[in-house]
C-alpha cells in the first residue's frame, strides 16, 4: 500500500531544506520520521526480547499473539499531561501502554526478525535477497554531502516498521518513508508487480494455507515440548 501525503514537498525540495544549515526543517523532519517508523525494539535489545519471549512462551496458559486480535486501546488521561501515581486513569493507560509495547515487541520478534534460510540465499552470489543484515545507526544523522538521512536503527535483522501498525495487524509489516525518486520508483514497481499478478490457482492457494497452518502448528508443538521438559 502506498500513502501519498497531500501538499508534501518533493524529494528535491526536502533535500534543499535539509542541506540548509540555518533551517529548522532538518530537526522537524527527523522528529516526524522517528515518530512514524523505527528499526528497533521498544522494551530492549534483540537478546533481551528473545529472553522475554522464551519465558512467557513457557507458560502453559500463554496464547500465541499471532492467533489473537489486539486489545482495545485505553483512553489517555485528560487531566494530566504526565503520569501521576495517584490517578486511576493514568495508571490504567500506563498499564495498557506497557502491555502494548511488550506485545508489539513479541510480534516483531516472532514475525519481523529475519533468519537466513535456503530461500533468501538461493542465488549465484549466495547473498541474502532481503539484504540482511542491514546497517545500523545509533542516532539519525544527515550526510552533509548528499543530504541523505540515515535513520536511527538499532537492529540489523529487523526491517523498519510502525509499532501501532504491527500491533493492529498482528503480522509482518514493512513501513518505509520514500524520500528519493529512486526509492519511489522501486517501491511503485514492487507494489504494482504484486497487484498485476494473475490470480493464483486453487491448488497453489491451498498449498500456501497449508504452509501457514503447519508453521503455526509447529510453533504450538514447540511450546508444548518446552513446557513438558520444564515440568
Amino acid at each position: 500500500m502506498l500513502l501519498w501525503i497531500k501538499n508534501a514537498l518533493t524529494p528535491q525540495e526536502i533535500r534543499d531544506h535539509i542541506m540548509n544549515p540555518t533551517s529548522e526543517f532538518q530537526k522537524s523532519i527527523v522528529e516526524y520520521l522517528e515518530s512514524v517508523h523505527k528499526g528497533e525494539f521498544t522494551t530492549g535489545t534483540m537478546a533481551e526480547v528473545e529472553e522475554h519471549v522464551s519465558k512467557i512462551r513457557s507458560d502453559p496458559d500463554h496464547v500465541l499473539l499471532t492467533l489473537t486480535m489486539p486489545d482495545k486501546a485505553a483512553i489517555p488521561c485528560t487531566k494530566h499531561t504526565k503520569f501521576t501515581q495517584d490517578c486511576k486513569h493514568c495508571q490504567v493507560y500506563r498499564d495498557w501502554h506497557s502491555k502494548y509495547s511488550a506485545e508489539t515487541d513479541e510480534l516483531l520478534y516472532l514475525l519481523n526478525k529475519h533468519s537466513h534460510n535456503y530461500g533468501c540465499k538461493n542465488n549465484k552470489y549466495k547473498t541474502c535477497k532481503a539484504h540482511f543484515p542491514r546497517q545500523t545507526f545509533t542516532q539519525t544523522s544527515v550526510d552533509p554531502e548528499t543530504g541523505a538521512l540515515n535513520m536511527k536503527k538499532g537492529e540489523a535483522f529487523l526491517n523498519t516498521f510502525t509499532p501501532v501498525v504491527t500491533y493492529l495487524m498482528h503480522y509482518n509489516t514493512d513501513v518505509t518513508s520514500l524520500l528519493s525518486g529512486t526509492a519511489i520508483k522501486s517501491v511503485i514497481a514492487y507494489v504494482t508487480n504484486y497487484i498485476t499478478k494473475s490470480p493464483l490457482r486453487t491448488h497453489t492457494m491451498f498449498d500456501a494455507i497449508q504452509k501457514v497452518f503447519d508453521r503455526n502448528t509447529e510453533m504450538i508443538n514447540s511450546d508444548n515440548i518446552n513446557r513438558k521438559q520444564k515440568a
